[in-house]
């Protein structure tokens, strides 16, 4: 396999389902609704210009500064191919000698949130990724029960993934003329499909989970689980932390990185956010990982199988 080094530069998802195109000063502002503004880490989103997903139409816009002086929004291609579980996948690729970029988007099943995450794979050693999350509406803190639980909420479902790992062969990648020097051939990036679980207390405004099953899908190969490191609630329901391995296990990789999101809904019915990996195989250099996350809160309508196992709020 080819590793290449990534360069993060972040994707903005500002508008969906009706919502206007945003085009924002590269601040990562996004959506919110009603005239808040969401700010994204910039390590998880850097030199933002814009974008628009809809969900329906399955329609994604990206605008990617950090390969041109004068950032483009760009219309990526719906490309169902690539779609890992619960995410669906678009692709750009200009011509046979430039990057090759590929999405992984969701919205909530509400409508509240919605996340994208985007890389290429790598050319002249070097690749760009990011994203962003957004939600429609203020945050609606969950109602606060009494007694030993109270607060405590749970979100599970699927997590996606793109690295800057080459795709072996790099199949979907637009053919390039015979004789072309390989110096110039980019790269397709492989992808990364898994599961999401988050415990939320807003009681003490803390959330912390863990990216398990992990999988490089291009690969067929196992990935070590992602810690997400206990980390605060704001009062705009953003959150924002570190990730980490499982320490308690002595063969695990060494993992790092950030990661963080927003709740949104009717009692913050859903959740979606970004992970942001520098560091996720001892064995490969320069590694990272682009992934996104966008779950149900456990009782709500939709949730996932594994919320069968979780005691309601």
């Amino acid at each position: 396999m080819d590793f290449r080094l990534a360069m993060t530069a972040a994707l903005l998802l500002a508008a969906c389902s009706g919502n206007p195109f945003v085009e924002g000063e590269g601040d990562g502002g996004g959506g919110g609704g009603e005239g808040e503004t969401i700010t994204v880490p910039e390590n998880l989103a850097v030199n933002v210009k814009g974008a628009a997903y809809d969900a329906d139409k399955e329609v994604l816009q990206l605008a990617l500064s950090g390969i041109d002086t004068t950032p483009v929004l760009a219309t990526y291609q719906r490309y169902k191919k690539l779609d890992v579980p619960g995410y669906k996948a678009f692709k750009a690729q200009e011509d046979p000698l430039d990057r090759m970029f590929v999405a992984l988007a969701a919205e909530s099943k509400d409508g509240s949130v919605r996340a994208v995450t985007a890389a290429d794979g790598g050319q002249f050693t070097v690749a760009f990724g990011g994203g962003h999350y957004e939600r429609d509406g203020k945050f609606d803190r969950p109602t606060i029960g009494k007694g030993p639980g109270a607060g405590q909420v749970t979100y599970a479902g699927r997590y996606g993934g793109v690295t800057n790992i080459d795709a072996p062969g790099n199949p979907d990648i637009l053919p390039v003329p015979d004789g072309t020097d390989p110096v110039l051939l980019p790269s397709q990036p492989s992808r990364v499909k898994g599961d999401a679980f988050l415990n939320v207390n807003f009681a003490d405004n803390l959330v912390n989970g863990v990216i398990y099953n992990r999988v490089l899908v291009d690969h067929k190969m196992s990935l070590d689980d992602v810690i997400l490191v206990p980390t605060s609630i704001a009062e705009d329901g953003t959150f924002a932390g570190n990730v980490s391995e499982d320490i308690r296990n002595e063969d695990t990789t060494t993992v790092s990185g950030s990661y963080g999101g927003i709740f949104g809904g009717k009692d913050s019915a859903a959740v979606a956010g970004l992970v942001h990996l520098d560091s996720f195989d001892d064995n490969v250099d320069l590694e990272e990982e682009h992934g996104v996350f966008v779950l149900t809160q456990c009782g709500k309508p939709g949730d996932a199988k594994i919320c069968d196992g979780v005691a309601p709020n």
